[in-house]
């Protein structure tokens, strides 16, 4: 009986520990849930000097130019907790079809609806911008451009993005450089005519050579 008392708190604090740590792994493992953030921030993303977020723009080449600022109409305090603002370049939907390694999650932490990051800037009531070239390894897709409000321990706490809820409007197109530079062409131009020059050369050559033989 002796025993029975000494194993149950000990049984019971095993249990409790393990217990504790499960919940450590599984609040590790998730991430916030993009449902339960507020939409406090107004993000515009232009493509080019005339503000056109319609263009179509190739990686390696052409910038994004990207701000935000908080928007007017929240209530104030609302961005106490806010100290970072980090933008993302996302996939939209259309270009998220059949390919699982895109696929939106509510959970933050298994989202891939933006895998690309812009820009990490400290938060400011009165926002901020940032221009941004577009990396080669961005690969052909339809996109718009997400900012997340971070507090300090680096959570998600509310968003902006520059398309509406259902992401149908104001996106862009990135399309990857082709490779090839006109110096390439003119290389490939020469050379072939080069090789038709020699074909022919030879020809005739070999045509006055068998009528030399015929003569002799």
């Amino acid at each position: 009986m002796a025993n029975m008392k000494w194993e149950d708190p000990f049984r019971k604090s095993v249990c409790s520990a393990s217990f504790l740590l499960l919940s450590f792994v599984i609040g590790v493992k998730g991430g916030v849930l993009f449902s339960t953030l507020p939409k406090t921030l107004n993000v515009v993303v232009s493509t080019g000097p005339h503000n056109d977020s319609s263009h179509v723009v190739k990686a390696g080449v052409d910038h994004l130019f990207v701000s935000w600022v908080l928007n007017e109409s929240v209530a104030a305090g609302v961005d106490a907790s806010y100290k970072t603002v980090k933008t993302k370049l996302c996939f939209a939907p259309v270009s998220q079809v059949d390919r699982k390694w895109r696929k939106t999650f509510n959970d933050l932490h298994k989202d891939k609806t933006c895998s690309f990051g812009i820009s990490s800037q400290p938060y400011k009531a009165a926002g901020n911008q940032t221009i941004w070239l577009i990396p080669k390894r961005i690969p052909f897709a339809t996109y718009f451009v997400r900012a997340y409000a971070l507090n300090a321990t680096g959570m998600e706490v509310a968003f902006g993005q520059s398309t509406d809820r259902n992401i149908t409007h104001n996106l862009f197109q990135v399309e990857p450089i082709s490779g090839k530079h006109a110096s390439l062409d003119i290389a490939a131009a020469c050379f072939s005519a080069a090789s038709i020059f020699s074909l022919v050369a030879f020809f005739i050559i070999e045509k006055l050579m068998m009528r030399r033989q015929k003569d002799l």
